[in-house]
């Protein structure tokens, strides 16, 4: 199939769904991408750590350019003016800070089975996540959160990065610190499955000896705290491939 061709089912798919689809060919798989109009957000953008912008184009081709992209995770489009603008983040807690008439705003979704439902997909890491409400920090200490999925882990500066994007403006909607993968083993800090963490961002004077429970502590740069068990925190859930 020619281009063209393509060009021409996507914007039917847009006019009359308002979801595009395309077919993600790597050496391992095929992966199905679509996109989703998310009509909440018209009139508003971002242009603070966009991956991309281009100018004058359909807005099929921004989709095109989104989803062949592994970085991008969202795009805005201006029907007035054909600007694209591609992002990594999913908008969930992080706040648009722009108004302006004509914009949209479309949300990714992995279609072929390597995400669960309701699960963002950041290609570039391979990364399935979803956002949770706070919980008492008693629970996650338990272990026993995130059902048939696990608690993020950090396990390089690249997913750190990532989460303190995505969350970059969580404490308008949640004040509680983010917890995140990890626990003290036999005097050593393992992850769920008992593998040895090499990775680790401790504030000074850290790890304290308080609970097994890590906290990402938003007001210093996301830098990594032991926290007490009294309060809340809030977490985010990932989906791994099985080994």
């Amino acid at each position: 199939m020619s281009f063209d061709m393509t060009k021409i089912i996507i914007s039917i798919i847009f006019l009359y769904m308002q979801t595009m689809f395309i077919a993600v060919i790597s050496e391992s798989r095929t992966r199905l991408i679509s996109a989703h109009l998310k009509p909440e957000y018209d009139n508003m953008y971002e242009v603070e750590n966009a991956i991309g912008s281009y100018f004058d184009i359909f807005v099929s081709e921004c989709g095109v350019m989104c989803l062949s992209n592994k970085r991008c995770v969202s795009f805005f489009y201006n029907n007035l003016t054909g600007m694209c603008i591609l992002h990594s983040n999913s908008f969930t807690y992080t706040v648009m800070s722009i108004s302006e008439k004509g914009w949209k705003f479309y949300l990714s979704q992995e279609r072929a089975g390597r995400c669960l439902v309701n699960f963002f997909y950041y290609r570039e890491l391979d990364l399935c996540y979803e956002f949770k409400p706070p919980i008492p920090r008693s629970v996650i200490d338990t272990g026993f959160v995130c059902t048939g999925t696990e608690l993020m882990r950090i396990d390089s500066i690249e997913r750190q990065e990532y989460i303190k994007l995505v969350t970059a403006d969580i404490g308008k909607v949640y004040p509680d610190e983010i917890c995140i993968q990890g626990e003290k083993t036999q005097g050593k800090w393992t992850y769920n499955d008992g593998s040895t963490m090499e990775y680790f961002r401790w504030l000074p004077n850290e790890p304290s000896e308080k609970s097994n429970v890590i906290r990402m502590v938003r007001l210093k740069n996301y830098e990594w705290g032991v926290i007490n068990l009294r309060g809340n925190c809030t977490y985010m859930c990932e989906y791994r491939l099985q080994s």
